[in-house]
């Protein structure tokens, strides 16, 4: 009888612990979808202690997934690595091609966002891979979509609008709406980069066109931001600055930090348009605010790059050297080797305007090493333009 009590109070415990963990999966998930990524951490370490308290290596591993995913929003990209080949291993582990190409695909997605491309390519090819062998039509249009935003990284625009045609395909065919709006917003982004704004606006409004129809306001909010750099690419500021302010409400009302950040940083760009720097100035400054709210490492350095070529333009050299060093110490010390190469370039061009020719060289030299390492074809053609 005591043996049978035991048995059964084992079994409520672990029913218990199963419970709390997709409780405290579920709420993190629900967290970092909202931008609350401090309190998703703790509902996912929770969830993480559970699973191992358990035994439950799926669920170990989802928690790793799902760890890797709010540090990737906070622009933490190096804890995010290391948490998805966490949940890689596990995944290979368990002989789970799901979770293995989930993985390939995160992991493609935090070093394209490193500004490492090679390694972005290789873990996207390898999460396609895996897509075509397991017969997943979503996640293989997802790994085109990625691939072919690594091509446009690179500048390859060419080759990302033939990777992004065939992600939209595949959505069109298995009915994702979502990926359609994102395969139009990529396309958008792509045709944006080789110059053809009318055709960049196109393509953005029919993602928007998605967004609204599937009532996704993350999704929404970022495609109005793509309109606007369209059309500042087609000198309609005032536009891009409407859309901008759409952005930024979208962000404010769903909580998305990393989106306010951004529509704070694009409204910082437009105003340079027009002229207005020390409005310019104002919105990085409410970038660099929310960007240290949130702990967004990425974004707090390029804030303090757009403030380095707003003194820079304001004639203020000493502020500008300051945010370009600040920048470029806070690339290093993340590893977003483009951030880098960008503050090795914005600090050779000071360098130059004050007659230190030597030092300039310096910088632009640093700053080719790493578009060559990255193949930033746009840097590299920059830096020996220097």
């Amino acid at each position: 009888m005591n043996c049978q009590k035991r048995h059964i109070q084992i079994t409520q415990e672990m029913k218990e612990k199963v419970d709390k963990g997709n409780a405290s999966a579920n709420l993190g998930r629900v967290l970092y979808s909202v931008g609350n990524y401090g309190n998703a951490i703790d509902w996912l370490n929770i969830h993480l202690k559970l699973a191992k308290e358990k035994g439950d290596k799926a669920e170990e591993g989802d928690a790793y997934g799902n760890l890797g995913i709010v540090f990737h929003r906070l622009g933490d990209f190096n804890k995010a690595i290391h948490y998805h080949k966490l949940h890689l291993n596990i995944a290979k582990e368990l002989a789970n091609k799901a979770g293995e190409g989930t993985a390939y695909c995160n992991l493609g997605s935090a070093f394209n966002n490193l500004g490492d491309l090679k390694e972005a390519m290789d873990f996207h090819n390898l999460h396609l891979k895996i897509a075509k062998e397991v017969g997943d039509k979503v996640g293989e249009g997802n790994a085109y979509g990625n691939l072919g935003i690594v091509f446009a990284g690179i500048g390859d625009f060419k080759t990302a609008i033939e990777y992004q045609s065939l992600r939209l395909k595949i959505a069109k065919e298995v009915g994702d709406k979502a990926g359609e709006g994102c395969a139009y917003g990529s396309l958008g982004n792509a045709f944006r980069g080789m110059g053809h704004f009318q055709i960049a606006v196109d393509y953005q409004t029919q993602s928007l066109r998605i967004a609204q129809d599937i009532g996704d306001k993350a999704a929404e909010g970022s495609t109005y931001c793509n309109l606007a750099n369209a059309c500042l690419g087609l000198g309609d500021v005032q536009r891009a600055i409407a859309y901008q302010n759409q952005s930024l409400e979208i962000a404010k009302e769903i909580g998305d930090k990393a989106g306010e950040g951004r529509a704070y940083g694009n409204l910082g760009n437009a105003m340079e348009n027009l002229g207005h720097i020390q409005k310019a100035v104002v919105y990085y400054n409410l970038q660099l605010k929310v960007s240290k709210e949130v702990g967004m490492k990425i974004m707090k350095g390029t804030a303090h790059g757009n403030l380095g070529n707003a003194f820079y333009r304001l004639g203020d050299l000493k502020k500008s050297i300051e945010h370009h060093n600040l920048h470029l110490e806070i690339a290093k010390e993340v590893g977003d080797k483009v951030g880098e190469g960008k503050a090795y370039g914005n600090l050779g061009n000071i360098f130059h305007h004050l007659g230190e020719f030597q030092t300039a060289a310096d910088h632009y030299k640093a700053c080719l090493k790493i578009s060559k390492e990255v193949g930033d074809n746009a840097m590299e053609g920059s830096a020996y333009a220097n």
